[in-house]
Protein backbone atom coordinates (compact mmCIF):
# COMPACT_ATOMS: atom_id res chain seq x y z
CA UNK A 1 0.00 0.00 0.00
CA UNK A 2 2.57 2.49 0.91
CA UNK A 3 4.13 1.72 -3.23
CA UNK A 4 0.72 2.67 -4.25
CA UNK A 5 0.64 5.65 -1.96
CA UNK A 6 3.89 6.76 -3.32
CA UNK A 7 3.28 6.67 -6.94
CA UNK A 8 -0.38 8.04 -6.55
CA UNK A 9 1.84 11.08 -4.79
CA UNK A 10 4.50 11.48 -7.81
CA UNK A 11 2.01 10.97 -10.81
CA UNK A 12 0.00 13.90 -9.68
CA UNK A 13 2.98 16.07 -8.00
CA UNK A 14 5.75 15.43 -11.55
CA UNK A 15 2.15 15.86 -13.52
CA UNK A 16 1.81 19.16 -12.29
CA UNK A 17 5.49 20.40 -12.03
CA UNK A 18 5.95 19.02 -16.01
CA UNK A 19 3.41 22.01 -16.72
CA UNK A 20 5.57 24.34 -14.68
CA UNK A 21 8.85 22.80 -16.24
CA UNK A 22 7.83 22.99 -20.20
CA UNK A 23 8.20 26.74 -21.74
CA UNK A 24 5.66 26.24 -24.47
CA UNK A 25 3.62 22.76 -23.92
CA UNK A 26 1.95 21.19 -26.98
CA UNK A 27 -1.94 21.19 -26.44
CA UNK A 28 -2.19 19.07 -29.26
CA UNK A 29 0.08 16.32 -27.05
CA UNK A 30 -1.70 16.96 -24.07
CA UNK A 31 -4.62 16.32 -26.01
CA UNK A 32 -4.00 13.02 -26.97
CA UNK A 33 -2.80 12.00 -23.74
CA UNK A 34 -5.82 12.81 -22.21
CA UNK A 35 -7.98 10.82 -24.95
CA UNK A 36 -5.65 8.06 -24.18
CA UNK A 37 -6.11 8.34 -20.49
CA UNK A 38 -10.02 8.65 -21.06
CA UNK A 39 -9.90 5.39 -23.15
CA UNK A 40 -8.15 3.72 -20.51
CA UNK A 41 -10.13 5.01 -17.56
CA UNK A 42 -13.34 4.25 -19.47
CA UNK A 43 -12.53 0.53 -20.52
CA UNK A 44 -11.20 0.09 -17.13
CA UNK A 45 -14.78 0.91 -15.56
CA UNK A 46 -16.91 -1.46 -17.75
CA UNK A 47 -13.88 -4.39 -17.37
CA UNK A 48 -13.04 -4.56 -13.91
CA UNK A 49 -15.42 -2.12 -11.65
CA UNK A 50 -18.56 -2.81 -13.22
CA UNK A 51 -18.18 -6.66 -13.14
CA UNK A 52 -17.34 -7.42 -10.02
CA UNK A 53 -19.87 -4.59 -8.79
CA UNK A 54 -22.73 -6.29 -10.48
CA UNK A 55 -21.05 -9.89 -9.63
CA UNK A 56 -21.03 -9.47 -5.85
CA UNK A 57 -24.37 -7.73 -5.09
CA UNK A 58 -27.75 -9.14 -5.41
CA UNK A 59 -29.75 -6.08 -6.49
CA UNK A 60 -28.42 -4.78 -9.98
CA UNK A 61 -31.18 -1.64 -10.21
CA UNK A 62 -30.10 -0.24 -7.05
CA UNK A 63 -26.49 -0.71 -8.26
CA UNK A 64 -27.49 1.17 -10.90
CA UNK A 65 -29.26 4.06 -8.85
CA UNK A 66 -25.79 4.73 -7.67
CA UNK A 67 -23.89 4.60 -10.29
CA UNK A 68 -26.02 7.11 -11.70
CA UNK A 69 -25.75 8.78 -8.58
CA UNK A 70 -21.67 9.06 -8.78
CA UNK A 71 -22.45 10.36 -12.78
CA UNK A 72 -24.45 13.50 -11.52
CA UNK A 73 -22.13 14.17 -8.48
CA UNK A 74 -19.57 14.61 -10.48
CA UNK A 75 -21.67 16.92 -12.37
CA UNK A 76 -21.84 19.03 -9.45
CA UNK A 77 -18.10 18.75 -8.48
CA UNK A 78 -17.43 20.72 -12.27
CA UNK A 79 -19.54 23.22 -11.08
CA UNK A 80 -16.57 24.34 -8.99
CA UNK A 81 -13.67 22.54 -11.12
CA UNK A 82 -14.89 23.93 -14.73
CA UNK A 83 -14.05 20.76 -16.33
CA UNK A 84 -10.06 20.41 -15.20
CA UNK A 85 -10.53 16.94 -14.59
CA UNK A 86 -11.46 16.48 -18.50
CA UNK A 87 -8.55 18.58 -19.32
CA UNK A 88 -10.00 22.38 -19.40
CA UNK A 89 -6.62 24.22 -18.88
CA UNK A 90 -8.38 27.62 -19.79
CA UNK A 91 -10.12 28.91 -16.60
CA UNK A 92 -11.86 31.68 -18.57
CA UNK A 93 -13.10 29.45 -21.77
CA UNK A 94 -17.04 29.54 -21.46
CA UNK A 95 -16.68 30.58 -17.85
CA UNK A 96 -16.78 34.87 -17.22
CA UNK A 97 -16.50 34.62 -14.04
CA UNK A 98 -12.93 34.11 -12.14
CA UNK A 99 -12.69 30.77 -10.82
CA UNK A 100 -11.85 30.45 -6.84
CA UNK A 101 -8.92 28.36 -6.41
CA UNK A 102 -9.97 27.12 -3.11
CA UNK A 103 -13.17 25.78 -4.35
CA UNK A 104 -11.58 24.05 -7.52
CA UNK A 105 -8.63 22.63 -5.46
CA UNK A 106 -11.53 21.13 -3.05
CA UNK A 107 -13.80 19.57 -5.81
CA UNK A 108 -10.49 17.91 -7.51
CA UNK A 109 -9.45 16.92 -4.42
CA UNK A 110 -12.79 15.47 -3.69
CA UNK A 111 -12.75 13.39 -6.48
CA UNK A 112 -9.23 11.97 -6.21
CA UNK A 113 -10.08 11.26 -2.55
CA UNK A 114 -12.12 8.57 -3.85
CA UNK A 115 -10.06 7.24 -6.74
CA UNK A 116 -7.52 6.31 -3.73
CA UNK A 117 -10.21 4.51 -1.68
CA UNK A 118 -11.76 2.19 -4.01
CA UNK A 119 -7.88 0.86 -4.70
CA UNK A 120 -7.84 -0.47 -1.09
CA UNK A 121 -8.83 -4.48 -0.87
CA UNK A 122 -11.06 -4.07 2.13
CA UNK A 123 -11.33 -7.20 4.45
CA UNK A 124 -14.88 -6.18 5.18
CA UNK A 125 -15.94 -6.28 1.17
CA UNK A 126 -13.61 -8.19 -0.96
CA UNK A 127 -14.21 -6.73 -4.03
CA UNK A 128 -11.09 -6.74 -5.27
CA UNK A 129 -10.74 -10.16 -6.85
CA UNK A 130 -7.69 -9.98 -9.00
CA UNK A 131 -6.15 -6.28 -7.67
CA UNK A 132 -4.22 -7.22 -5.00
CA UNK A 133 -0.82 -4.99 -6.17
CA UNK A 134 -0.29 -2.73 -8.46
CA UNK A 135 -2.66 -3.47 -11.60
CA UNK A 136 -4.72 -2.46 -14.21
CA UNK A 137 -7.28 -0.24 -12.06
CA UNK A 138 -4.03 1.38 -10.30
CA UNK A 139 -2.31 2.42 -13.67
CA UNK A 140 -5.82 4.00 -15.05
CA UNK A 141 -5.92 6.30 -12.30
CA UNK A 142 -2.30 7.03 -12.45
CA UNK A 143 -2.58 7.94 -16.69
CA UNK A 144 -5.57 9.81 -15.46
CA UNK A 145 -3.50 11.76 -12.65
CA UNK A 146 -1.08 12.83 -14.85
CA UNK A 147 -3.30 15.27 -17.25
CA UNK A 148 -5.43 15.86 -14.47
CA UNK A 149 -2.59 17.86 -12.88
CA UNK A 150 -1.06 18.91 -15.66
CA UNK A 151 -4.53 21.10 -16.34
CA UNK A 152 -4.85 22.03 -12.58
CA UNK A 153 -1.14 23.29 -12.51
CA UNK A 154 -2.15 25.55 -15.72
CA UNK A 155 -5.17 27.28 -14.16
CA UNK A 156 -3.85 27.69 -11.32
CA UNK A 157 -0.72 29.67 -12.81
CA UNK A 158 -3.27 31.87 -14.54
CA UNK A 159 -5.44 32.21 -10.94
CA UNK A 160 -2.15 32.54 -8.23
CA UNK A 161 -0.11 35.35 -7.80
CA UNK A 162 3.36 32.45 -7.49
CA UNK A 163 4.42 29.78 -8.68
CA UNK A 164 5.32 28.30 -4.63
CA UNK A 165 1.53 28.92 -3.87
CA UNK A 166 0.77 27.14 -7.09
CA UNK A 167 3.30 24.31 -5.90
CA UNK A 168 1.47 24.35 -2.80
CA UNK A 169 -1.84 23.81 -4.35
CA UNK A 170 -0.72 20.85 -6.32
CA UNK A 171 1.03 19.28 -3.19
CA UNK A 172 -2.07 19.43 -1.43
CA UNK A 173 -3.72 17.54 -4.46
CA UNK A 174 -1.24 14.96 -4.54
CA UNK A 175 -1.86 14.28 -1.14
CA UNK A 176 -5.50 13.53 -1.49
CA UNK A 177 -5.30 10.17 -3.43
CA UNK A 178 -3.46 8.78 -1.08
CA UNK A 179 -5.32 9.89 2.06
CA UNK A 180 -8.09 8.21 0.25
CA UNK A 181 -6.40 5.03 0.11
CA UNK A 182 -4.86 5.17 3.74
CA UNK A 183 -8.45 5.94 4.83
CA UNK A 184 -10.50 2.94 3.62
CA UNK A 185 -7.24 0.54 4.36
CA UNK A 186 -8.08 1.63 7.89
CA UNK A 187 -11.82 1.35 7.76
CA UNK A 188 -11.35 -2.07 6.38
CA UNK A 189 -9.61 -3.13 8.91
CA UNK A 190 -11.75 -1.73 11.34
CA UNK A 191 -14.81 -3.40 10.11
CA UNK A 192 -16.71 -0.12 10.47
CA UNK A 193 -18.16 0.06 6.84
CA UNK A 194 -20.74 -2.85 5.69
CA UNK A 195 -20.71 -4.33 2.41
CA UNK A 196 -23.59 -2.43 0.96
CA UNK A 197 -21.21 0.61 2.03
CA UNK A 198 -18.49 -0.45 -0.20
CA UNK A 199 -20.52 -1.54 -3.07
CA UNK A 200 -22.12 1.78 -3.02
CA UNK A 201 -18.46 4.14 -2.82
CA UNK A 202 -17.40 1.48 -5.64
CA UNK A 203 -20.64 2.37 -7.77
CA UNK A 204 -20.40 5.87 -7.44
CA UNK A 205 -16.81 6.30 -8.31
CA UNK A 206 -18.15 4.26 -11.53
CA UNK A 207 -20.43 6.69 -12.45
CA UNK A 208 -17.64 9.24 -11.71
CA UNK A 209 -15.68 7.46 -14.25
CA UNK A 210 -17.87 7.18 -16.23
CA UNK A 211 -19.08 10.70 -16.99
CA UNK A 212 -15.03 12.03 -17.08
CA UNK A 213 -14.35 9.41 -19.63
CA UNK A 214 -17.74 9.96 -21.85
CA UNK A 215 -16.96 13.82 -21.52
CA UNK A 216 -13.34 13.26 -23.02
CA UNK A 217 -14.77 11.37 -25.95
CA UNK A 218 -17.35 13.90 -26.67
CA UNK A 219 -15.05 17.04 -26.65
CA UNK A 220 -12.35 15.31 -28.27
CA UNK A 221 -14.37 15.39 -31.49
CA UNK A 222 -16.49 18.77 -31.73
CA UNK A 223 -19.32 19.13 -33.87
CA UNK A 224 -19.02 15.47 -34.23
CA UNK A 225 -16.07 14.99 -36.50
CA UNK A 226 -13.76 12.05 -36.63
CA UNK A 227 -10.84 13.15 -35.71
CA UNK A 228 -8.20 9.84 -36.23
CA UNK A 229 -5.75 10.99 -34.08
CA UNK A 230 -7.54 11.28 -30.88
CA UNK A 231 -9.61 8.02 -31.96
CA UNK A 232 -6.50 6.10 -32.20
CA UNK A 233 -4.97 7.36 -28.87
CA UNK A 234 -8.75 6.08 -27.58
CA UNK A 235 -8.22 2.82 -28.83
CA UNK A 236 -5.14 2.64 -27.99
CA UNK A 237 -5.43 3.34 -23.82
CA UNK A 238 -8.67 1.08 -24.35
CA UNK A 239 -6.69 -1.79 -25.81
CA UNK A 240 -3.75 -1.67 -22.98
CA UNK A 241 -6.97 -1.60 -20.28
CA UNK A 242 -7.70 -4.97 -22.03
CA UNK A 243 -4.42 -6.47 -22.00
CA UNK A 244 -3.66 -4.88 -18.07
CA UNK A 245 -6.81 -6.26 -17.02
CA UNK A 246 -6.37 -10.03 -18.13
CA UNK A 247 -2.42 -10.25 -17.38
CA UNK A 248 -1.84 -8.22 -14.26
Amino acid sequence: MLFQSLLLFLAALLGGIAMLSIPSPSQTNFQRLLVFSGGYLFAITVLHLLPELFAMHASSQRIGLYILAGFFLQLLLELLSKGVEHGHMDPHAGHPHKMAPLSLLLALCIHAFFDGVILSSPTAAPLHQHAAGPGGLLIGILLHKIPVAFALTSVLSTLLPSKRTVIGYLVLFALASPLGLWASHYCSQQASWSTESWVALWAIVSGSFLHIATTIFFEASPGHHLNLHKFLASLAGASLAVLCEFLL
